[in-house]
């Protein structure tokens, strides 16, 4: 896996799920690296002021902050110092770029209409990757979604009361399981740790603000 120019020191709400206070894990100076095109675009975000989006790979204790480089409807475009990038579609995740084999799409209509209602049941979700032969290929998978507490995330603003969803997905030969804190009144996921494919493994998001 790419190490990143920019690194922060995880703390338990991006390792453990658990709430801890923004200020105890955020964040380095956000310099770019000097890496060509990527640099100058990621520099160009860092001027503007542009949204952060705090992760950590959660298997290699690994993490970092992307800035928001672009949004077209639903989806968030977030770039790293190196041109990695993460799209997330209303605050789930919908494929990533440049962390190895990744997840290149994925079809999310029926997951997000069970977490942003904040439902329990069952629906399924469609992840296409690219294969060893550079192929792609889909894999269904069938979830259960349950609504869990209630709890506040402290955020660089101040707390937010969250709900938390858990959704526990499998196919014939897979399973993973996704946490996801919404925001009850606008149903925003302010936090989450949703799966990103074999190679990355589980993945943990914060809107930094």
């Amino acid at each position: 896996m790419k190490r990143w120019s920019l690194t922060v020191l995880l703390s338990s709400v991006l390792l453990g799920c658990g709430t801890v206070d923004v200020e105890d894990t955020l964040l380095g100076p956000l310099i770019p690296s000097d890496s060509g095109e990527y640099g100058e675009r990621f520099s160009v975000l860092v001027q503007a002021n542009a949204p952060a989006l705090q992760i950590g790979f959660v298997e290699s204790q690994e993490g970092g902050t992307l800035l928001l480089e672009r949004r077209e409807g639903a989806f968030d475009y977030w770039l790293s110092p190196e041109g990695a990038q993460i799209v997330l579609q209303n605050g789930m995740l919908h494929s990533t770029r440049g962390f190895g084999e990744g997840l290149l799409a994925s079809e999310l209509s029926a997951p997000l209409a069970h977490v942003h209602g904040l439902r329990n049941g069952y629906s399924d979700r469609f992840h296409t990757y690219l294969d060893g032969n550079d192929r792609a290929v889909t894999r269904t998978y069938r979830c259960l979604f349950t609504r869990g507490e209630t709890s506040n995330i402290a955020l660089h603003s101040g707390p937010v009361q969250t709900v938390q969803m858990r959704e526990n997905c499998r196919s014939l030969d897979q399973e993973f399981s996704n946490i996801y804190w919404v925001t009850p009144g606008a149903r925003r996921i302010v936090q989450s740790r949703q799966w990103a494919g074999p190679y990355i493994g589980a993945l943990s998001t914060r809107v930094v603000e």
